[in-house]
């Protein structure tokens, strides 16, 4: 995994072509007089890694004499439902624990625009799944189980980024972290040393029937005083977020709370 190779700009001549690995998929990029030719094809036809449908297309997009082209990291489009097992937050009790965000990547033309946007590349098929009422849920991605509490002890393994969790109880009973859903279009992503990691998620569960607070913050213990971020947020986070931020902390169970 050499993602210094991947995620730069990209410069080619009229009538030159490239290949950019990532993970199990081949970017071939031709550059046309006016235009980009863009194919992604799979490269690892026999392993158990079931690829997005639009991970392997060929298309043509005219975009002007501009010969470059940048690719860069971003999060999947839908929020990302975490399943927890185990994870209990005492009450006026704080704890910070890490999941592993599995990234995508856009590619741009010129320069780092939405309207320069030319594709959108998932190197992995993420597991769809619904969070909510069957009535006022929404479409997720389901998270793996796996969470971690040491920031430093943290391996990656793949095309990840580090997500951090702080979860505040100022509840007076026990939180039970059952089912978590990250909203990840409200996420940048940092770059801090050789690893990747989003914004640091702060939530405050207040209880039950109140609306709690979260927010995204920028946080120079795991951003690195010196940061470079490497993505914005896909949406911009404000107070039109309070009452969804509400219904997903509220997931009742008879004892505890599962949000």
């Amino acid at each position: 995994m050499d993602l210094n190779s991947i995620l730069k700009k990209h410069q080619l001549e009229p009538g030159t072509t490239k290949t950019v690995e990532i993970g199990c998929v081949s970017l071939i990029i031709k550059r046309l007089k006016e235009g980009w030719h863009l194919e992604t094809v799979d490269n690892c036809p026999d392993d158990e890694i079931d690829l997005d449908e639009l991970s392997t297309v060929s298309d043509y997009f005219q975009t002007g004499k501009s010969n470059i082209l940048i690719i860069a990291p971003a999060l999947p489009m839908k929020p990302m439902l975490f399943k927890g097992s185990g994870v209990n937050v005492l009450p006026n009790q704080k704890l910070t624990m890490f999941v592993k965000i599995p990234l995508t990547f856009q590619v741009y033309f010129s320069k780092i625009n939405p309207e320069n946007l030319l594709r959108e590349i998932t190197y992995n098929r993420l597991s769809a799944t619904w969070f909510g009422e069957p009535d006022t849920g929404e479409p997720a991605y389901t998270l793996n189980s796996e969470y971690f509490l040491n920031f430093d002890e943290i391996k990656i393994t793949g095309f990840e980024a580090i997500c951090p969790i702080t979860v505040k109880n100022s509840a007076l009973y026990n939180l039970d972290i059952q089912r978590l859903i990250i909203r990840d279009e409200y996420l940048a992503i940092y770059k801090s040393g050789d690893k990747m990691v989003t914004s640091h998620v702060n939530i405050e569960f207040k209880g039950r029937e109140i609306i709690s607070n979260v927010d995204y913050k920028y946080s120079k213990r795991y951003h690195g005083e010196k940061h470079e971020m490497l993505a914005e947020p896909r949406s911009e986070y404000g107070k039109s977020n309070l009452k969804l931020n509400f219904h997903f902390m509220k997931r009742l169970t008879n004892q505890s709370d599962e949000f």
